[in-house]
């Protein structure tokens, strides 16, 4: 037995230290997954937080657009002034009302067809630099930035075009189909350029009524544009809670799986503990949480650890003689423990702040939302007095309050001066809720504390929203008044008092109803009951009373002013002082009783005359009517019934918007304005008739003044169809016209370009035969190849010929009209046809030339051109022995005329008709004599375009007299410049020196046709290359002296080649010379002014090359001696 009894204690030992063991393992193991679960829920309260300020601070940008919206349909909707706009947000702080915002703008939607106007009167708007800007072309509708403020940090901003960018589009057409508040996708702000896919633009719509359409593309329709704010999202949720430390974040667009945001610490490899999402005005984002060390840090709770070691030390001291009591112990306080946690959560958890406090005022719980709240630790917190917590100033009477506390539940939110403090030390107003709570012996307090600064801040931003509202209105001369969405009055502007004699607060709600006149006031409520009830516009007539007792009528109406959903926040609405105009219309009536009254007596005399007159009027197919001052009918005749299918009868004593449709008559009533102002109007309408006829109208309005007042006026109406239609006709004829002389002076351009490379070659090769350079030939083969070249030259004339007439038709051709000497051109002309008379066997004469300082207004070119061909036309179609004589003498005071006659065959009659007509011989064709037709339709048109005329004689087998009349000039306006006939140049030159010449051309016969030029010269080493840059690369190889090149080449234009040359510092003083069939007018001068020294039209001749190429080598020459000087 005493041994048993031994044994029992160690068993109980045994048991005891296993126990502790188990326990304390379990302890331990309960500990870890309680601090586990604990800091998740912990966390996962934070997440929630965090997504709801997020969610808040975007949703604060929408009382911005409110705010502007309200601006601009007060400012006039699209017509808003820019310094109006400015001058809103002046008066608003709106960096401390919305951090993060850029600014507030305003986006017109406008047609691509009112771009150019729009524009325009933007820059007439106090910025002259505004301008159109597309992120992509766009050829449909426009939605343009018109306003941003503040235009510093929105540069580029201005002008934009947010249509020619999908999501931005997209967002705003969702917004203006919905009516609410939308957001882009991310995008990258044209001001924040450096964020990509880090901006947005939250748009609130705008429409042109207050009555906005149920149905979504009405809506669209009524769009005037969008207020908006860009947002770049790194500002947007910059300083976001006081707990910011302890928690890092990302964001995701999920439409697009756009991550557009990352806060400060944010690991994307660490996984995401916690993932929400969250739609924000139309957008789905995901947002991804996980913890920062300072919140594990804070919520580290008990070591499992060292809790298990502990109880196992506790065991081991108490397991023999205490083991129940441990036992009981441990269980007690589990389950305290337990209760406590489960507090603890359900205060935390609580989206308010809540403060335990005991008797003597010590905080000795407080949840976690206290620490946003307070912008306190909570080690900050607990063991403090809640007097800490209030305005110092404050403490004093808040210490007696806590003091005398009943402990029975009170709210304190009715107390409008409530405040605390934060541990930085600023101010915030607050509400609480006081519970009293018992805990065993103990009176504690559960104080509900709610921050209400967003709030406040509300209440005052629109205190002063509507403090300018109201200053505004007090502003206008209208009675101005606002009614709740029930219809009762809720503020009078200061015009009530100044009318009426009575302050404005006992007219709120209804008692102004006291000042409408009793007859009035039934019908009046009726029609306003009736708006109130189908959010109608409302309008209506009404008398009321004034402060001397009298009632003055004054027509009054009212919009609703609505919220996205349709629901009606206000009534806004004026009353103007109609008693004037009221008063006026019955005076007029009564003149009009007077009047019918004195020509009573006088109708039956008249309506004999007027039935007559009336039969005659209805015969006419016109309109004819007369009308008042009051544009009402006093006449109108039968042919009314076919245009607007209504009789006379009917339309006598009706109003003009009567008989027209509103349209019509908003289109006519500025002309019936100037009209009875007595200014006559003229002008043409398009009108469909009663048939369904589309007529044009030509309709004149004619003032009747009597003694300078105008007592009505008459309206005229002539159908002008068939007229306008012929109009039309002729104008598509000569549209069509001119597309095919267009057409033409392309072909020819092109054909010019086409001939010339051949030509080049016939006529240059012919060059060389004839020099006998490389040989000699008999004289058959000189004959032969001088006809070559004269039949080459034949077919160049022609080219040129076809092409100068192409310009003139055209209008391209350019004159220059100045004074000449006509009688030193006659005799120059006569020098240069004698080698040709001489040919042909026929005497020059000159008579009657006058004096050689005889002057007339001409061009002296195109001059000296129609006298040599008037003159060599006479000489070639003569016959030997015949004769030409040119004459120049004035017909009259202020005209010339030059005359060239001949004694040859003449013009047969039946001919003489066609004989300006291009490509028309007159019979020549069948002759021996070459010619192009052309000759004569150049001249006619040259002596046309010098403002002259020219006309001929003829009589067949007796000769021809043909005369050109131009304006005489005085002599003292300028001398005459007479071209000589260009001297022949040597056929072969010889230069001096090694110079070598570079050819770029793709045309082999051209560059064999250059080579052999070349060869003619001592002393030249010619280069060549077929494109542009092989050529430039033997440039730089060889540095040629000169540089003949050709425009056209197979892998880049001669001017790119140019360019190249005049950029690179070893080439750029070579002279380059361009060698090109483009002949056409201007591209020489176009060559010439890219930087070409010199232009050569193809086909070119041996002697100009030479002289070219001899020109540059004396250039060279000249510039080396400075150089060899030296």
């Amino acid at each position: 037995m005493a041994a048993g009894r031994a044994i029992r204690p160690t068993i109980v030992a045994l048991i005891g230290i296993s126990l502790t063991v188990v326990l304390a393992a379990s302890a331990g193991l309960f500990q870890y997954f309680h601090n586990k679960n604990e800091n998740y829920e912990r966390f996962s309260a934070l997440t929630k937080e965090f997504t709801t300020l997020v969610k808040e601070r975007f949703q604060l940008y929408q009382y911005g657009l409110r705010g502007t919206r309200g601006a601009i349909i007060a400012g006039g909707r699209i017509n808003i002034p820019r310094n109006t706009f400015q001058e809103y947000f002046v008066s608003r702080e709106q960096f401390q009302e919305f951090p993060g915002a850029r600014g507030f703008g305003f986006i017109v939607k406008i047609s691509n067809e009112q771009t150019e106007r729009f524009v325009a009167a933007a820059r007439a708007d106090e910025f002259p630099s505004f301008s159109l800007r597309e992120l992509s072309p766009n050829a449909g509708e426009r939605f343009i930035i018109k306003y941003i403020y503040p235009l510093e940090g929105n540069e580029g901003a201005t002008g934009l075009d947010i249509a020619s960018e999908s999501n931005r589009r997209t967002a705003a057409m969702n917004a203006a189909r919905s009516g609410e508040t939308q957001l882009t996708a991310p995008i990258t702000l044209v001001q924040a350029s450096g964020e990509t896919n880090h901006g947005f633009l939250i748009l609130m719509p705008i429409y042109w009524r207050a009555d906005v359409p149920d149905d979504p593309e009405k809506r669209i329709a009524e769009t005037v544009g969008w207020t908006y704010s860009p947002l770049v999202v790194s500002e947007v949720l910059k300083d976001l809670g006081p707990r910011r430390d302890e928690i890092a974040f990302s964001i995701t667009d999920v439409a697009d799986e756009i991550e557009f945001y990352q806060s400060p610490h944010f690991d994307p490899n660490m996984g995401a503990r916690i993932n929400t999402e969250v739609e924000v005005f139309g957008r789905h984002w995901r947002l991804r949480f996980h913890p920062l060390p300072p919140f594990a840090k804070r919520y580290a709770g008990i070591d499992p650890g060292i809790l298990a070691l502990t109880l196992v030390l506790l065991g081991g001291l108490g397991t023999v003689s205490a083991f129940n009591v441990t036992r009981n112990r441990v269980r007690a306080l589990q389950a305290r423990r337990e209760e406590e946690e489960l507090a603890y959560k359900i205060i935390d958890a609580t989206p308010q702040a809540l403060l335990v406090i005991d008797e003597t005022g010590t905080i000795i719980r407080a949840n976690a939302y206290c620490e946003r709240v307070f912008g306190r630790t909570m080690s900050e917190l607990l063991g403090h007095s809640v007097d800490d917590l209030v305005p110092p100033d404050l403490r004093g009477a808040h210490k007696e309050l806590r003091e005398s506390y009943d402990y029975k539940p009170r709210d304190m939110g009715s107390r409008q001066d409530l405040e605390a403090v934060r541990g930085d030390g600023t101010r915030f107003p607050i509400t609480a809720r006081l519970a009293p709570l018992s805990i065993g012996d103990r009176k504690l307090v559960v104080a509900g504390v709610t921050d209400i600064s967003a709030e406040r801040e509300a209440v005052k931003v629109m205190a002063a929203s509507e403090q300018r509202w109201q200053e505004m209105a007090n502003s206008l001369p209208q009675l101005v008044w606002t009614c709740d969405a029930s219809g009762s009055c809720d503020f009078l502007s200061q015009q009530w008092n100044d009318y009426a004699g009575v302050p404005t607060e006992p007219l709120l709600g209804a008692g102004w109803l006291d000042l409408i006149h009793p007859d009035d006031r039934a019908d009046l409520m009726a029609v306003w009951l009736k708006s109130v009830e189908t959010k109608t516009p409302f309008s209506c007539e009404f008398r009321i009373r004034g402060r001397d007792g009298a009632y003055r009528l004054f027509f009054s109406r009212a919009d609703a002013v609505m919220d996205g959903e349709g629901n009606v926040l206000r009534w806004i609405g004026s009353n103007t002082d109609i008693e004037g105009r009221h008063q006026a219309e019955l005076q007029v009536r009564a003149l009009l009783q007077d009047m019918e009254a004195r020509v009573a007596t006088r109708t039956d005399e008249l309506n004999t005359a007027l039935r007559d007159l009336r039969n005659v009027l209805d015969s006419v197919p016109s309109l004819i009517s007369y009308w008042d001052p009051h544009q009402r009918n006093r006449f109108a005749n039968k042919a009314h019934e076919d245009w607007f299918g209504v009789s006379p009868e009917w339309i006598q004593g009706r109003l003009v918007s009567e008989l027209l449709s509103k349209d019509n008559y908003q289109e006519s009533l500025p002309h019936i304005e100037a009209a009875l102002r007595g200014e006559p109007q003229s002008f043409e309408r398009v009108m469909t008739t009663v048939r369904g006829d589309v007529r044009t109208m030509q309709v004149q309005y004619l003032p009747d003044v009597t003694d300078g007042k105008v007592l009505g006026y008459y309206v005229v109406g002539f159908d002008v169809t068939a007229i306008r239609a012929s109009e039309l006709a002729q104008k598509q004829a000569r549209e069509a016209a001119e597309a095919a002389t267009r057409a033409k002076s392309a072909f020819l351009t092109s054909m010019s370009h086409e001939l010339r490379t051949p030509m080049n070659s016939i006529l240059g090769f012919t060059d060389l035969l004839i020099s006998q350079h490389f040989g000699k030939m008999n004289d058959k083969q000189l004959e032969h190849a001088g006809l070559i070249r004269t039949s080459g030259q034949h077919l160049l004339i022609l080219m040129d010929s076809v092409l100068e007439l192409s310009k003139i038709e055209a209008g391209r051709i350019t004159i220059s009209i100045e004074p000449v000497n006509v009688v030193a051109i006659v005799k120059s002309v006569m020098a240069t046809l004698e080698p040709l008379a001489e040919k042909f066997g026929v005497e020059m004469r000159s008579a009657n030339l006058g004096n050689d300082d005889q002057f007339v207004k001409a061009d002296m070119t195109r001059l000296t051109q129609v006298l040599i061909n008037l003159g060599s036309n006479a000489i070639k179609y003569n016959r030997p022995g015949g004769w030409v004589e040119f004459a120049c003498q004035p017909i009259s005071s202020d005209l010339s005329r030059i005359t060239v006659s001949d004694n040859g065959r003449g013009i047969p009659l039946d001919r003489q008709s066609g004989a300006f007509q291009p490509f028309n011989r007159l019979g020549a064709e069948q002759g021996k004599i070459e010619g192009t037709g052309i000759g004569l339709a150049l001249v006619k048109n040259y002596v046309e375009l010098m403002g002259g005329e020219i006309d001929f004689e003829s009589i067949e087998g007796e000769g021809s007299r043909f005369w050109v009349d131009l304006a005489s000039a005085d002599a003292g306006e300028g001398a005459s410049r007479v071209t000589k006939p260009d001297a022949v140049a040597e056929k072969t030159r010889r230069i001096s020196g090694l110079m070598k010449v570079l050819y770029v051309e793709d045309n082999d016969i051209n560059r064999a046709l250059f080579e052999n030029f070349m060869e003619m010269l001592d002393d030249v080493e010619y280069l060549e290359a077929e494109d542009g840059t092989s050529g430039l690369a033997m440039a730089r190889e060889m540095s040629p002296a000169v540089i003949f090149l050709d425009i056209d080449l197979p892998d880049m234009s001669g001017y790119d080649v140019l360019a190249e040359i005049k950029s690179d510092p070893q080439l750029k003083h070579i002279p380059v010379i361009a060698l090109t069939a483009n002949a056409m007018s201007g591209d020489a001068e176009r060559g010439l002014d890219a930087g070409f020294n010199g232009y050569l039209s193809k086909p070119f001749s041996l002697d100009e090359i030479l002289t070219t190429v001899t020109e540059q080598r004396d250039a060279l020459e000249r510039r080396s001696r400075p150089r060899e000087k030296a």
